[in-house]
């Protein structure tokens, strides 16, 4: 449940904001919600491993072909597990590739279980593969308009003349009206301690289409470590990685991965949040804490637009845009690393996110406000529940941000 604490009284466009946010249809695909990528295992899932799934405060998990959890008997049985334990399930079946009655049988089994998330039909189809998987998507969404369909795209290094041969040309395949999220991955955590210099890159050209064709965005985050490729992340960097999402107007995020893959060919995986043998690893206490967090504000983020989002800084990341010199908010020092990202719905007021971009140090910014906003509401969250704080501005203002934290404000 969401709580408001207020020191005075509140516009009536806030108002209006929270009953649209506190009344208006509920499950995964009108809401926001956190996913995960590859669940437990079949030997694996059980009871134990159900209830620490939902502790995590994950919303659904992803059920996907290669987990080899593909008949009827395992969808269901995960199914059930979810409700028990509160959360969905995207179900994975090979009767979706198949005939209109086999897609049409698919759909029948799962259709009426109160845990169903959605329908897997494929992770990273190459250009070639757009025609059948949009096909499928759209018989999915006749059949069952409620539920969420799963294509994930590629990220933007791997295909050329990625904005309008790959993503936009996916939307129109799909019809924006079909699409339930314009979802992709990429993951920013190298192995030689760098950020992938594309991310935030991506990230933008994802935000651009979504506005453009007014289609909700999910991405995958990374929560494991790939030898020679990834490194694992730190609690820090999943706070990084998830809040910089938000910030580029993510409303689905799906971490990759939960359980810890093996058997992956050439690819060799790090201990993910559980590690292959059904323990939790070091990380799965942050990620809890993170997800219970984040979720909160994911909530008041979800109806409003990532319209303008800025780096602050020293360096310019590839793909963005410099915080203007004359912008109505700003740090007052100019060297302060940060993402100031402009959300709007309709014309009351101005909601603000703001992340801190170090992976490792506290910071406390200052900053500059335009002297036409009178007032500053300040979106606070404390063991998963977000309280709101109204008070005059009259000056410059500060906080205190974690490594990778965001934080959001309104101002009116």
């Amino acid at each position: 449940m969401i709580t408001m604490r207020l020191t005075s009284k509140h516009t009536a466009a806030i108002l209006a904001f929270w009953l649209t946010i506190c009344f208006s249809p509920k499950g995964s695909a009108q809401e926001f919600s956190i996913g995960v990528f590859w669940p437990p295992v079949w030997e694996h899932t059980n009871d134990q491993q159900y209830q620490w799934i939902k502790e995590a405060h994950i919303d659904f998990i992803e059920n996907v072909k290669n987990a080899k959890m593909f008949t009827e008997s395992h969808n269901k049985k995960m199914l059930d597990l979810a409700h028990k334990y509160g959360f969905k399930v995207s179900v994975a079946d090979p009767r979706i590739y198949g005939t209109d009655e086999e897609i049409k049988a698919a759909v029948q089994a799962y259709k009426n279980h109160p845990a169903l998330e959605g329908y897997y039909i494929k992770d990273e189809p190459d250009s070639t593969e757009f025609n059948w998987a949009a096909t499928i998507y759209q018989k999915l969404i006749d059949l069952d308009h409620d539920r969420v369909p799963h294509v994930n795209l590629f990220p933007n290094f791997v295909i050329p003349s990625y904005e309008t041969n790959h993503v936009e040309r996916w939307v129109q395949k799909v019809g924006p009206q079909h699409l339930r999220y314009l979802t992709f991955d990429q993951y920013p955590f190298m192995v030689n301690g760098y950020i992938r210099p594309t991310y935030f890159e991506n990230l933008e050209i994802v935000r651009r289409v979504g506005l453009k064709y007014n289609v909700k965005t999910s991405a995958y985050l990374q929560s494991v470590g790939i030898i020679d490729a990834y490194r694992r992340p730190s609690a820090s960097e999943l706070r990084y990685n998830i809040f910089t999402a938000l910030a580029y107007g993510i409303k689905r995020p799906v971490w990759f991965t939960y359980w810890t893959p093996t058997d992956a060919g050439k690819e060799i995986f790090a201990d993910a949040i559980i590690d292959p043998h059904g323990r939790k690893t070091d990380l799965y206490a942050p990620f809890s804490a993170l997800n219970r967090h984040v979720k909160a504000i994911g909530q008041v983020l979800y109806n409003l637009d990532a319209t303008e989002v800025f780096h602050s800084g020293e360096e310019q990341p590839l793909g963005t845009q410099a915080l203007p010199q004359h912008y109505w908010i700003k740090p007052t020092s100019r060297t302060d690393n940060m993402i100031i990202t402009h959300f709007a719905k309709g014309k009351s007021g101005s909601y603000v996110f703001i992340v801190n971009k170090s992976l490792t140090v506290t910071k406390s910014f200052t900053f500059q406000v335009d002297k036409r906003y009178k007032h500053m509401t300040h979106y606070e969250v404390n063991s998963g529940v977000i309280a709101i704080r109204k008070e005059p501005l009259d000056s410059d203002f500060s906080d205190t941000f974690l490594p990778g934290e965001g934080r959001l404000y309104y101002f009116n």
